[in-house]
């Protein structure tokens, strides 16, 4: 969830959204990490990135990252019994960008 005021509307950038998001850097920082041959839970993403469950799902972190073509969902959408599963968008440039930033400054 955005930490700033509703009123003031979505953050206006990419550095934005990461930096007025509860969990965003957290967060992407291990999508770009994870096998996007492989599924995984809310509660594996929230266990691996450090970022609490309730954040995740309730706060709508992960339908944000999907929205942004980071994340596909990976299970039955309609199916209110199992756990939503997600994968790592292979082609996807923000992730992309995100670990090229990141070979960037472990260069300097």
């Amino acid at each position: 969830m955005l930490d700033t005021d509703p009123s003031d509307g979505p953050p206006d950038g990419g550095w934005a959204f990461v930096a007025a998001s509860d969990g965003a850097a957290d967060l992407l920082g291990t999508l770009t990490e994870l096998n996007a041959e492989r599924a995984y839970t809310r509660s594996d993403l929230s266990e691996r990135s450090g970022v609490p469950l309730k954040t995740l799902y309730l706060d709508g972190l992960l339908d944000e990252f999907v929205d942004l073509g980071a994340l596909v969902r990976a299970d039955d959408e309609s199916d209110d019994e199992s756990e939503p599963q997600y994968r790592v968008a292979g082609d996807s440039d923000l992730l992309d960008a995100a670990r090229a930033f990141d070979d960037a400054y472990r260069a300097d």
